[in-house]
């Protein structure tokens, strides 16, 4: 993973030297707002910029508002703050405007490191800039993570989708870009994992039967004798069953395209919010103090809001050790392992297939 990220640094170069200033767009689809802080350790600002505009098409660009929050209540301390690249590939970057009694506080508990009033306080500062642009949705993403090329296509189709789905416009809350399949293991609510005593009584039962009846041809009848029939049935059955359990649910059954995800729902490394749906969360948000997460899920189930993922994942989290002070246990396996399996070519093919299509070239159009 560093020999990756080592290379980003490479390609913000050519970025330099071949980027302009992107102007204000009145009507963008999305806002994308980047909080990032200075990290003890690795920093991953710079390679999560460069992915999300690497192999951007320039109607998507255009469509995209790109903001950052520096959210160190000193932003010098931040490598990339003052950059010249920072403010010719952004649209916006910025560190806290706030008072100079806002100022003291967030100082006071940035000293105290607590992460969980600040990082509530960050994520509702976010919503708020995006809301000074018209663009009807607002992705809020972190600074360790890397995105796949065509992330916006596919999300922007997923964004569509949505709509056809929804009767109420105003019945979901976010679309998620990034989970972990870690979380979404059996549950009591899968009948397979409910009932898996009665699972494997009827394998093992069905076996018994059929081999007993392909006993009866003369062909198969020196092959299985009663024990041959037993051990299959008794031994290989349960175990090879054992094993499918262990494979884990996702592996069965993978997740495709906008799928609901109202649990099991990890992280807030990006998530998607309908305009519509803002106000409302911050006014929950800032009574609240504690994980973010866990705050914006809890805010959903008392709302009754639906929650989407676009599966698979559109970003890794490469993050090794938390800006919030979680344990590295809980961070380190943050991942997302079906995003390990893209192959580029195939990303870059259906990019350009989605660019090429009627639906995603009438929103690009609309907005640019």
């Amino acid at each position: 993973m560093r020999r990756f990220t080592d290379y980003f640094p490479l390609f913000l170069q050519l970025l330099k030297l071949r980027a302009t200033k992107i102007l204000f767009r009145l009507q963008p689809i999305d806002v994308c707002f980047f909080v990032t802080v200075r990290r003890e350790l690795d920093d991953y600002f710079d390679p999560s910029i460069g992915s999300l505009l690497e192999g951007l098409d320039p109607r998507e660009r255009r469509a995209l508002y790109l903001n950052v929050l520096f959210a160190d209540t000193d932003p010098t301390r931040h490598p990339s703050w003052g950059q010249n690249w920072v403010d010719r590939l952004t649209d916006t970057s910025s560190s806290y405007n706030v008072s100079g009694e806002q100022l003291a506080h967030l100082q006071a508990i940035e000293k105290d490191k607590d992460f969980h009033e600040k990082g509530v306080y960050d994520y509702i500062y976010a919503l708020r800039a995006c809301q000074v642009t018209n663009a009807p949705y607002i992705a809020i993403f972190e600074d360790d993570i890397i995105l796949a090329e065509g992330w916006m296509t596919k999300t922007l189709k997923a964004l569509a989708d949505i709509n056809h789905i929804v009767q109420n416009k105003t019945s979901w809350i976010y679309l998620r870009l990034f989970y972990t399949e870690t979380a979404l293991s059996w549950t009591s609510s899968d009948f397979a994992y409910r009932n898996m005593p009665l699972i494997f009584g009827l394998m093992m039962l069905l076996t018994i039967g059929c081999l007993l009846v392909l006993r009866r041809f003369p062909i198969c009848h020196s092959y299985l004798d009663y024990p041959t029939v037993f051990v299959i049935s008794l031994v290989c059955v349960p175990a090879f069953t054992a094993l499918v359990y262990m494979m884990g649910k996702y592996n069965i059954m993978p997740l495709r395209g906008v799928v609901e995800m109202n649990t099991n729902g990890c992280c807030t490394q990006a998530l998607v919010f309908p305009r519509a749906q803002v106000d409302d969360l911050v006014r929950y948000l800032e009574e609240k103090r504690g994980q973010t997460d866990l705050l914006i899920e809890e805010y959903a189930e008392q709302t009754g809001l639906t929650r989407y993922a676009l599966a698979p994942p559109q970003l890794q989290h490469v993050g090794l050790k938390s800006s919030r002070g979680n344990a590295d246990i809980h961070t380190q396996s943050t991942w997302a392992f079906w995003f390990e399996d893209n192959d580029p070519i195939t990303l870059k093919r259906e990019h350009e297939d989605l660019l090429r299509s009627k639906d995603i070239g009438n929103i690009l159009q609309d907005h640019n």
